[in-house]
């Protein structure tokens, strides 16, 4: 399984390459829901932490992807394709790497940050303060920008994503017709937020 990954990121990593997919200059587009929280975008070189609904991340990748970037997921086996695509994620810009052995999370990440505009990656238990410093090294030198579900010792922010509505289910019947995300970003000890309709299919 190991070699498998190893061989898929090497793989992703040349083809991206190829296609003049490295980071661009300035900070990374956000959802057009998201320019309240972001207005000049996300920060290049830095990492974000990550908790609570996965739709705040589909949000997320929405913005760059849909700019024409390349973005990667890593160590997210269930990633709802069709809510990202609701979202306005470019399906054809996502590189999906489900699953990484923890002893490979940090190269797999350090490898994808240099053709990717964002990373969306779920860390392993553990990781060593080195593999954050050397990770963080490889995100400034790239101008990409890494996302982080759950907690990361030097985030420049938090992020916290929860669904706050849903309309058209009562009781457990209906047909769910829309609702509402909530996201709260915290930097420098401040909390701001914003509310998000939650795009739904017909």
């Amino acid at each position: 399984m190991a070699v498998t990954t190893t061989t898929r990121v090497a793989e992703l990593h040349e083809l991206l390459a190829r296609h003049e997919t490295s980071p661009a200059a300035g900070n990374v587009p956000v959802h057009p829901e998201l320019v309240e929280l972001f207005p000049r975008g996300l920060r290049t070189g830095a990492v974000y932490s990550l908790h609570g609904s996965m739709s705040a991340a589909l949000a997320l990748l929405a913005g760059p992807s849909a700019a024409g970037s390349w973005c990667a997921v890593v160590g997210v086996p269930d990633l709802g394709i069709e809510a990202a695509a609701d979202w306005g994620v470019w399906l054809d810009r996502i590189a999906l790497i489900p699953r990484v052995p923890a002893g490979e999370w940090t190269s797999v990440v350090a490898a994808l940050v240099e053709v990717s505009a964002l990373v969306v990656a779920a860390p392993p238990e553990h990781i060593s303060p080195g593999e954050v410093s050397r990770l963080l090294a490889r995100l400034r030198t790239s101008g990409s920008t890494l996302v982080v579900l759950g907690n990361w010792p030097r985030a420049v922010a938090t992020l916290t994503g929860q669904v706050t509505r849903w309309d058209g289910l009562y009781d457990g019947h209906g047909h769910l017709r829309g609702g509402s995300l909530r996201l709260e970003v915290t930097e420098r000890q401040r909390t701001r937020y914003a509310d998000l309709e939650l795009p739904v299919r017909p």
